[in-house]
């Protein structure tokens, strides 16, 4: 039998069942078999049979259960996909839904009769035929509801599953939060429903597939501006909190979605320079214990992280600070301790993450997890006290803050918790508060004072641990993998935020590679704006949709074995996932954001200053200094300076034969080696000054 006429038996027994139905059992029975339908992808095309069964299912509802005083499960909401929102409205269910909107959170009403309500009000307004305004209903009071009751968790996976499956457009979900979101509604609400408000949006309605980083978030962000400037008052602790978890909170929505410096050079005016100002003014107002300079045989540095867990950020903080433990000079003067902001919601931290630093002999300080306890209700502000609070008391010099935008981070530094302080960039190079000393990054071409987007840094390269670069994988592991794609195909791909290529030049050179190349497949693996990429994919060339895969999240030390060539995404480039997969020997090509007559001047600059140790370096691996010239002239095969370079370079690598890729493959292992032990040295260095500097 085939799936039409499946779909038509299918359809012919939910009708029987209904017309012939004479009790609420009858009825759940009939609208079981309509979900079988829904979960097996059958959507109804004519729109008579809609009409036809969606009129069956109103009678029988009307006059067996709402006639007799019964309700409906919340499973019934998926009736939504039936109705058509051009059809007639149907008045009979107009008095339930008064009802539900009366009587919601009302006084006396707990959270479970509150669900109830919603799902009536919800399903009556779709049943009367208004399908957008009962889910606009649902959304908008299901998000006042506890997050952690009992009724929401009977609903949080519930509404991630109905979202998807009725793909319920995001633009609903966007007219909901405006509207409970709008300033003057949104603060004649208890304090509570208002961190509710944020906490549903952020750990359910962000996590439902095809609105997960979806740009139209941004489309919140004036409103959550205006209420997060109306909590800026230095004189009242309760706003206070709630305006460093509204920071939290947009900085985690907006950083995911976030494509180019200018944004994060308008947030960091936005919300950055605005919160730190009312911060500092708190901390004098409120006369909270200034730093000190404190006379001791070492200084002490504190490394302010969001949590711990095994990330890119991680693996270069982890390598860094093993390598500058085992400087002499470094630790006849300085001793290193690592603060945890314990952002619960992000993630726990994974304790082995832990032990890996407290295994270096470098003390990991949690002052904030007993607040942990009140789950996504947690005082971000008390947190920030505990944190200060503990700083001053263990006389803390320097602190150091990979952040660039929380608001705990922020009102740290804002608040002058310590006598310098130094922002570590990973990436966002306009980050800015006047507190900052003195900024540092390791995303350089080279150590020393270099600018990023007219701000100075002291740059210092960070040479990676090889088991982060290339661990062991045994080969039946990585073939059981890729035996998930198709087979003998050239396999392009990237590892990271799928965010940086949600960019349309960069995926129009993807393309344009693949139709040359036709035996290409493309692996988008990490999270992300799935379904946004995808449009834009099919915008351009909708049959080569099929040869893009999304894994989601990977494991790169198998998938860096998996993937042949890495086309490298602008204007956007990915970051540690890359130089992990440089390290397996992969091949690469780069997009350079300079000219390749400026390119050309740094990197012989560069070899000049460094002459006497790449030589030094050169001689260790049987290699004339000659040959490493020749080699670095031929590195820009690997890198592009357009757009149409790109595209024809990807061209060029992907035709070399295997023993051609693998003599290129050999060349760049060996310069970055060269690279790697020359930059370690003068990264050291770099990284010292920095820290006499402030």
């Amino acid at each position: 039998m085939n799936q039409n006429n499946l779909m038509e038996n299918n359809l012919i027994e939910i009708v029987h069942l209904l017309e012939n139905a004479t009790n609420k059992n009858h009825i759940d029975l009939a609208f079981n078999q309509y979900l079988k339908l829904l979960g097996n992808n059958h959507q109804i095309q004519d729109k008579t049979q809609s009409k036809k069964l969606i009129n069956l299912f109103r009678d029988k509802i009307y006059s067996l259960i709402f006639s007799k005083g019964d309700i409906l499960d919340k499973i019934y909401l998926y009736l939504y996909e039936l109705v058509d929102a051009n059809n007639e409205i149907d008045l009979r269910f107009e008095p339930f839904i008064k009802i539900a909107e009366k009587n919601v959170f009302s006084n006396n009403i707990n959270d479970e009769e509150n669900m109830m309500l919603i799902e009536l009000g919800s399903i009556c307004k779709i049943l009367s035929g208004h399908k957008f305004e009962g889910i606009t209903f649902y959304i908008k009071n299901i998000c006042l509801i506890d997050i952690h009751s009992n009724a929401a968790q009977r609903s949080t996976s519930f509404i991630i599953k109905v979202f998807e499956t009725l793909m319920i457009p995001i633009d609903i979900f966007i007219q909901a939060m405006q509207e409970i979101l709008e300033k003057n509604y949104f603060f004649t609400l208890q304090t509570k429903q208002r961190r509710s408000i944020f906490n549903w949006q952020l750990h359910i309605f962000w996590n439902i597939k095809h609105f997960f980083n979806h740009r139209d978030w941004l489309l919140l962000y004036p409103l959550w501006k205006e209420i997060f400037y109306e909590l800026l008052d230095s004189s009242d602790t309760k706003k206070i909190d709630e305006a460093l978890y509204v920071q939290f909170f947009i900085y985690h929505i907006c950083g995911n979605n976030f494509t180019s410096q200018e944004e994060w050079k308008k947030f960091n005016q936005d919300i950055t320079q605005k919160a730190s100002k009312t911060y500092s003014e708190f901390g004098k107002k409120f006369r909270l214990t200034p730093s000190s300079k404190h006379q001791k045989p070492k200084k002490i540095i504190a490394f302010l992280r969001d949590r711990l867990v095994e990330n890119s950020p991680y693996k270069v903080e982890y390598s860094f600070l093993k390598t500058l433990i085992q400087q002499k000079k470094f630790m006849q003067n300085y001793e290193i301790k690592i603060y945890l902001m314990n952002f619960l919601e992000k993630s726990d931290n994974d304790p082995l993450i832990k032990k890996s630093y407290e295994e270096l002999g470098i003390e990991v300080i949690d002052v904030v997890s007993i607040f942990n306890q009140e789950g996504y209700y947690n005082s971000h502000f008390s947190k920030a006290l505990s944190i200060r609070e503990s700083i001053i008391k263990n006389q803390i010099d320097i602190i150091i803050s990979p952040n660039n935008g929380y608001g705990i981070s922020d009102f740290i530094l804002a608040s002058k918790s310590a006598q310098k302080q130094i922002f570590w960039s990973h990436g966002n190079f306009v980050y800015d508060l006047p507190q900052i000393d003195t900024k540092i990054t390791h995303i350089c071409p080279q150590s020393g004072i270099i600018k990023h987007e007219g701000y100075d840094f002291f740059g210092f390269t960070v040479p990676m641990e090889e088991k982060f670069y290339n661990p062991p994988i045994p080969e039946d592991i990585i073939q059981k993998e890729k035996s998930k794609y198709p087979q003998n195909k050239i396999i392009l791909g990237l590892i990271g935020r799928l965010t940086k290529i949600d960019s349309l030049p960069y995926l129009e050179s993807i393309i344009n590679i693949m139709i040359k190349k036709p035996n290409s497949i493309f692996l988008a693996c990490g999270t992300g704006n799935i379904h946004e990429i995808k449009q834009k994919i099919a915008s351009i060339n909708i049959n080569i949709l099929e040869r893009f895969f999304f894994p989601g999240y990977i494991n790169p030390s198998i998938y860096g074995h998996i993937i042949d060539f890495w086309p490298d995404s602008f204007p956007m480039e990915q970051g540690e996932s890359k130089v992990e997969f440089n390290a397996k020997g992969g091949l690469i090509l780069n997009f350079s954001k300079e000219s390749k007559e400026s390119y050309e001047i740094r990197a012989k600059k560069w070899i000049e200053e460094n002459t006497h140790t790449i030589k030094q370096e050169c001689e260790k691996m049987n290699v004339s200094f000659e040959e490493f010239k020749k080699i670095r002239i031929q590195e820009t095969s690997w890198i592009a300076f357009s757009q149409k370079e790109y595209i024809q370079k990807a061209l060029n690598l992907l035709s070399l034969t295997k023993n051609e890729k693998q003599i290129l493959s050999d060349k760049r292992l060996l310069l970055r080696k060269i690279y790697e032990s020359t930059r370690k040295n003068n990264g050291l260095e770099s990284f010292l000054k920095a820290l006499e500097n402030v």
